[in-house]
């Protein structure tokens, strides 16, 4: 997915057509051009970490050996939101201690388990989701409104960010319908 289409379906939805004339144009944005689109990369970035930390984990799962029993955060390919498990080299939970940079533990080469932060986006990315774009344009037309201060129009936003996330989680459990007999 484009970051550069997200932007561009939040630009329809809020009637900015110059703006889009602009960058379909190949014209370089500047001033408040750029400044607003910028803001709405930021508020994408937002978004992607809210969908991360409380509705769609983006778990990592990475071998790493200790200093000591001792294995920081930096050392990790992704950025920590929260520790899922710690395994030896056979499989086995082991116990260990989180700490705000780092977890010990007892065992010198460990499996870690973990929910990162999504890395950060730029207006040129791309990048893979399941999630449909309407969600994030949701979550980006929120995020830019409640920045501006207008409540009212973040709250109607807010809801269907919401609405969409649980329709998604809806969507993925299996509804099962017991058997019946006919007479």
């Amino acid at each position: 997915m484009s970051v550069k289409e997200i932007i561009k379906k939040v630009l329809v939805m809020l009637g900015k057509y110059d703006i889009i004339a602009s960058m379909n144009s190949g014209d370089v944005l500047i001033g408040e051009q750029l400044s607003e689109v910028e803001g709405y990369v930021e508020c994408l970035n937002l978004v992607r970490n809210e969908i991360a930390s409380e509705f769609i984990p983006n778990v990592k799962v990475e071998k790493i050996k200790t200093n000591n029993g001792r294995v920081d955060f930096s050392n990790l390919s992704g950025q920590v939101i929260e520790i899922l498990s710690v395994k030896d080299t056979f499989g086995n939970n082991l116990a260990f201690d989180n700490f705000d940079s780092y977890l010990t533990t007892s065992n010198l080469t460990v499996e870690i388990k973990y929910n990162a932060c999504p890395e950060e986006l730029s207006l040129e990315s791309e990048f893979n989701t399941t999630i449909p774009f309407r969600v994030f344009v949701y979550g980006i037309i929120r995020e830019s409104y409640f920045a501006q201060n207008l409540y009212e129009d973040a709250n109607v936003y807010e809801q269907r960010f919401k609405n969409a996330l649980q329709s998604l989680a809806r969507k993925k459990s299996e509804t099962v319908v017991p058997r019946r007999r006919w007479e």
